[in-house]
């Protein structure tokens, strides 16, 4: 489990952000009282140190003393605080102690694990995928040595009428283009690209010897996305691709992402899943359908309110992805609901993992200002290959999830057979 200190002189307030921790899969290393030098040794494989600043103290005093304690350290964690106040002098000693973030006491489990997530995870970024076309092997070959210098992935096609072959297989990010080519111009196979609706979005950037404006123009209206004359310097090269695959990137992470929770949508999920079963079916190893639903939502919506209802969500959207591996398809498939793809995991393991999960969650408090409230889901589980295709896992899992309810809700039921 990935280590927390924690200084808090509010033993009650201690124990719950211990134990609310602990479902997210962080351990917490305590002390009571002020920052002092037993805290040092523990900071050392650390993920964060989160400090409680106690009600009715100097609040910019408190802050100093964190910061001394960490100055003496040297190498120290990101330091999260919890403020009573939120006052621009309370915030403004939050900054020049260094402080990664200050968080209202009481404060909301969702907010601080959001900050700590981003702390405790090793971020790899896939390169870039970008597709040189263009007739001249020397030219191709040039630019490829900067794009992958650059840290991107290249794929050279010379040949443009074999264009929609490597498209299909490479799944480029971005395309770099020549403009005047034998067989058919880039112009015209900018246009071709367009009419597909699986290419349509990808970004074209021509690199050409015109100098013509207004033969660059007439391009551009065509499909492309930027015009760069050669001869062009190596760094302007990488920064064009760079910025216009980087906005590519995120754009599509909208398109196939729920906006509240950022999971997979509905749609991405169903196809990620039958690539997983059609995986499973060639290796010959089994995968779990999970499918979840959260128990009484609309009495947590009329309660609390649709904010406290969006929390609850991003809470269990949370939780799911720290308990599941980064290969696991995790979805919002409609308004409380979910669906999970374990691949290689068979009855036994799922039962246990999605009872695992379903028991954190039902633990975590969340706080309102009616008061503090939990929630609790409910879980229909099926197994491929026993289900031998997409639609029958869904409809078994759906089946299974009835049941559950049915049986009065907050539990697991693995469909029959």
């Amino acid at each position: 489990m990935r280590n927390i200190v924690l200084i808090d002189r509010d033993e009650g307030e201690a124990d719950l952000l211990t134990t609310q921790l602990r479902q997210f899969g962080y351990s917490v290393t305590r002390f009571d009282g002020a920052p002092h030098e037993k805290a040092i040794p523990e900071l050392t494989d650390s993920v964060a140190l989160l400090v409680s600043l106690p009600l009715g103290a100097d609040a910019a005093a408190e802050i100093e003393e964190v910061s001394k304690l960490c100055d003496g350290f040297g190498e120290y964690p990101p330091i999260i605080l919890l403020s009573p106040d939120s006052k621009v002098t309370t915030r403004l000693a939050a900054v020049r102690a260094g402080a990664a973030a200050l968080l209202m006491r009481p404060v909301s489990m969702l907010d601080l694990v959001d900050t700590l997530d981003p702390l405790s995870e090793e971020k790899v970024d896939e390169p870039f995928r970008v597709l040189i076309i263009d007739d001249d092997p020397r030219i191709c070959k040039y630019y490829q040595m900067i794009l992958s210098e650059a840290g991107m992935q290249t794929m050279v096609c010379n040949k443009p009428l074999e264009a929609f072959q490597v498209l299909s297989e490479f799944r480029p990010e971005l395309i770099i283009m020549d403009l005047y080519m034998p067989e058919c111009r880039g112009k015209e196979l900018a246009a071709v690209i367009r009419q597909e609706p699986a290419f349509d979005s990808i970004p074209i950037v021509f690199l050409s010897s015109e100098d013509d404006l207004l033969k660059q123009l007439d391009v551009m209206t065509i499909g492309g996305d930027d015009f760069l004359t050669k001869p062009i310097r190596p760094e302007h090269l990488v920064m064009a691709v760079y910025t216009r695959a980087q906005r590519f990137r995120s754009l599509r992470t909208l398109m196939l992402r729920d906006s509240l929770t950022g999971l997979l949508n509905h749609t991405t999920t169903k196809e990620h899943i039958a690539v997983e079963i059609t995986r499973m079916r060639r290796e010959g190893k089994p995968l779990a359908l999970a499918v979840i639903d959260l128990d009484h939502f609309k009495a947590v919506n009329d309660t609390y309110g649709h904010a406290a209802g969006d929390r609850v969500l991003k809470t269990l959207s949370s939780l799911l992805r720290q308990r599941l591996r980064s290969s696991d398809v995790i979805g919002r498939t409609g308004g409380e609901e979910f669906a999970v793809a374990l691949a290689g995991v068979d009855a036994d393991a799922a039962i246990c993992i999605m009872d695992d999960i379903r028991i954190a969650f039902s633990k975590i408090s969340h706080q309102h200002e009616k008061g503090e409230f939990t929630a609790a889901f409910s879980c229909g589980l099926a197994i491929f290959p026993h289900y031998g295709d997409l639609s029958s896992l869904a409809d078994a899992a759906d089946r299974a999830l009835y049941q559950a309810k049915a049986a009065g809700r907050n539990n697991v039921v693995m469909a029959d057979g």
